[in-house]
């Protein structure tokens, strides 16, 4: 017999149901991803990332962080490049 928690503890990749999340523009859905605090700073003295991924078009961004805080203007930023690139109005404000 084998033991169901050490099966999983073995497992090189976790299971996963599959998902099917569905995003008609761009945007709409971001799967967001912040790393850090790195062992060694980037050279422009950066101790976190984020990366965005869009879900729409799974075109990502990652953009080094100085500090953590700088999470929501990096969005902010995301947002404003998305629009001028897409063309398109900034309809969840």
């Amino acid at each position: 017999m084998f033991c169901d928690v050490c099966v999983r503890a073995k497992m090189h990749q976790l299971s996963s149901k599959d998902c099917y999340s569905l995003s008609y523009s761009s945007l709409e859905l971001v799967y967001i991803d912040i790393w850090g605090l790195a062992p060694v700073t980037s050279t422009s003295g950066a101790k976190y990332y984020i990366t965005f991924l869009n879900a729409y078009s799974k075109f990502t961004w990652i953009y080094l962080l100085h500090p953590k805080s700088q999470v929501s203007s990096m969005f902010i930023l995301l947002k404003t490049f998305d629009k001028n690139q897409t063309n398109h109005s900034d309809n969840a404000e």
